[in-house]
């Protein structure tokens, strides 16, 4: 029976960057019933994904946590009020930081961090308060390439690129799929109907993608682009407009970097990357002759081997064109460079760090998630006793399960804050239960540098804490007392601030200070900011010396090397030449010559429902899920029916998945899904420094070989 709506209350999404407007239907008792699209909405205009909607579900699963756990002799668990809980913590931490130092405790968070403004600000002051070195986080699964390369180009990692897809003609996007996943490092006003307006007024949308996704089906062309050669498309693109170059006293390094890609000439591009040398051509050709066009790439080319030059690349051929800092190409948020002032003057920015295991720097004052068993493993000073996990589940969104758990066993503590018992809550000796985001107190001040609309979102909770559910802001406020420890290294502020962090406190502070603001300028949504103008950016934005915007830094100087060897094993491994192109080969319906493929290329999707590796109890999206998908080609030259079950293996591990033939996969690739309960495609991975990307600690987790074995009916 459906229960009267009393009132409704607006909020946004915070599973992501994209911070969509939600209306939240109360009963009479104030309890939400229900999540819809907010029509009116400024930013999102309406649009919204199930993901969003459907949050109820996940906030209300049966498997939430609401007390403390403390895991017993038996390896069970057992329920404990809050004050023994910080008690335990006090016997287990601290008598390790005595002992050992701040390195010896470890800490890790996933991305729901990100999108907790609260959560995140504290997270910063504990990890300064804790003075530890080795903190990791979901970034280096994901996005750390853009941080790393925003370093380099701009001298912030909080700066990045817009994408004007509201005023470009041409719009070329490498590696995501909107469609099925709004994106990531962009806000689509109106969601992904702004490729509906983009087409309707004439324009060009172009998918750069291993396959033929959802997106590149309903809106513009495709190019199939054999996976993790997105570089080599990037630089022979460069290497094609090299006429338009102009020095500029605002940039520097830009010569550099076209040398090298005179090292990728259209038909050796065309090898590597298997589109044909025309097209290739042609692409190039789009660019030097639009009015305006746009670039963005995502996960499919961060989690590539050359993330981080990828970025800069795809930002230098914006420049080249003279698409950079101009209407209709790539924007840049003044509020981004205002925070980047404020993240160097706090420390945030400062000069990284650098792990003991590999030796890789810190970005954005974070380590990468792949060396976190070796850092626990690796005997000798300063290794990892005690690791704290906060909104996140290392042991199945970082590469190597197998390796990790291992790694987790040999601790002298671990402790996970989150909403539920995940898999590495499995290990845990204490888990702390965490509100989800509908029962906060929130400020959108993360995804407001890559919106356009000229407003801050913020919102109070919809949802009152289940039973002794407590927000990640105060529980590490009061970790950080129990520890000797508190945030910025000051007690007093840490007791204000954890009586900040209870959500009445930050109604009632927000509802004096902001609330009048909200109502008099932006009715019910939030509070006014800037907007990204064109021409406002180039010689006065970038933080660095000279405000040059930077397309060469001394940190490159290996990629050059790194890159020409990794174009050596491409080599004979591929069977297409310049003259052919993937694409055609991909929308094939039978095998002209079928025979079965000693290996095959991993890539990975995401799904309707599920999000990485955190939403919990999503439900299955189609009767594809969970499925692995190949050309239609190759699963006829297995000679698996559609249904079958599939090995696939690696040195890591072997995943048993059904499987099924799907047209617009590439011949020689297989499409796993991630976050997908008790089918961690993750765990195929391999791990260790040489899956590492140098520059940034990004994994790399699309491409990987994997041998694949028919499992025989019955």
């Amino acid at each position: 029976m459906t229960q009267p709506i009393e009132q409704s209350r607006p909020t946004f999404c915070r599973i992501c960057e994209a911070a969509c407007g939600l209306i939240a239907d109360l009963d009479a008792s104030g309890h939400p019933v229900r999540l819809r699209p907010d029509r009116q909405h400024p930013v999102s205009q309406g649009f919204i994904c199930a993901k969003g909607t459907r949050f109820l579900e996940v906030a209300t699963h049966p498997e939430r946590l609401l007390w403390p756990l403390q895991r017993q002799a038996d390896g069970g668990y057992t329920r404990l009020p809050w004050a023994a809980a910080m008690a335990f913590l006090a016997q287990r931490l601290w008598p390790i930081l005595e002992r050992h130092g701040p390195h010896a405790v470890g800490i890790y968070f996933g991305n729901p961090l990100a999108f907790n403004t609260l959560g995140l600000l504290t997270m910063l002051g504990f990890m300064r308060g804790l003075g530890t070195r080795n903190v990791f986080s979901a970034g280096s699964q994901d996005c750390q390439n853009k941080f790393a390369g925003s370093q380099i180009v701009h001298g912030s990692p909080l700066i990045h690129p817009l994408p004007d897809f509201a005023h470009t003609d041409v719009a070329i996007l490498l590696g995501t799929n909107p469609a099925i996943s709004q994106g990531s490092f962009v806000h689509l006003e109106g969601g992904s109907t702004v490729f509906d307006r983009l087409c309707q007024r004439g324009g060009r949308v172009i998918w750069i993608d291993p396959r033929y996704t959802e997106s590149a089906q309903r809106w513009g062309e495709h190019i199939a682009i054999r996976p993790g050669t997105d570089i080599f498309l990037l630089l022979a693109l460069l290497h094609a407009l090299r006429e338009q170059y102009r020095p500029d006293p605002r940039v520097e390094g830009l010569e550099t970097l076209l040398d090298l890609a005179a090292l990728y000439p259209l038909g050796r591009a065309a090898d590597l990357t298997g589109i044909a040398a025309e097209r290739i051509s042609t692409l190039a050709d789009l660019l030097r002759t639009a009015r305006s066009a746009t670039l963005h790439m995502s996960v499919g080319v961060n989690q590539g081997p050359f993330g981080t030059l990828c970025y800069i690349a795809l930002q230098a051929l914006a420049y080249l064109c003279g698409h950079f800092d101009r209407q209709g190409g790539l924007l840049f948020h003044p509020l981004a460079v205002r925070m980047a002032e404020v993240a160097h003057r706090c420390g945030v920015s400062a000069p990284p760090m650098h792990s003991r295991v590999g030796h890789f720097p810190s970005v954005l004052s974070s380590l990468p998630g792949g060396i976190l068993a070796d850092e626990i493993l690796t005997p000798g000073p300063e290794h990892i006793r005690a690791l704290i996990v906060v909104a996140g589940d290392p042991l199945v969104s970082i590469p190597g399960e197998a390796h990790l758990r291992r790694a987790l066993r040999h601790l002298e503590c671990l402790v996970c804050i989150d909403m539920f018992q995940n898999a590495t809550g499995g290990e845990a000796d204490l888990i702390l239960p965490s509100t989800s985001w509908l029962e906060r107190w929130d400020i959108a001040a993360t995804t407001v540098l890559f919106q356009q609309t000229p407003m801050i979102q913020y919102t109070p909770a919809v949802r009152a804490a289940p039973g002794a559910v407590r927000s990640e802001a105060r529980i590490l406020a009061e970790m950080s007392l129990v520890l000797g420890r508190p945030l910025w290294g000051s007690r007093a502020f840490t007791h204000f601030w954890r009586l900040l962090s209870w959500d009445t406190g930050l109604t009632a502070l927000s509802t004096v200070l902001l609330w009048p603001m909200r109502l008099l300028l932006h009715g019910t949504w939030g509070l006014p900011a800037p907007r990204p103008q064109a021409g406002q950016y180039l010689g006065r934005g970038p933080r660095t010396p000279g405000h040059r915007v930077r397309f060469w830094h001394p940190d490159l100087a290996a990629e050059p090397a790194r890159l020409a060897a990794y174009a050596a094993t491409l080599y004979g491994s591929w069977p297409l030449s310049h003259s052919q192109d993937a694409g055609a080969l991909a929308l094939a319906e039978t095998p002209e010559t079928p025979c079965p493929r000693a290996t095959f290329t991993l890539i990975c999707r995401r799904r309707r429902l599920g999000h990485n590796s955190w939403l919990h109890g999503a439900v299955h999206d189609g009767d594809r899920d969970g499925m692995a998908w190949l050309a239609p080609t190759d699963l006829a030259a297995l000679g698996v029916p559609e249904g079958g079950e599939l090995l696939l293996h690696t040195t890591s591990a072997t995943l048993r998945v059904p499987a099924v033939p799907v047209l617009g996969v590439l011949p020689g690739t297989v499409v796993v899904p991630h976050g997908v309960s008790g089918m961690n495609v993750n765990a195929l991975m391999p791990t260790g420094v040489t899956m590492l990307e140098p520059l940034s600690g990004q994994h790399r987790m699309t491409g990987i070989a994997v041998r694949i074995t028919p499992v025989p009916p019955g």
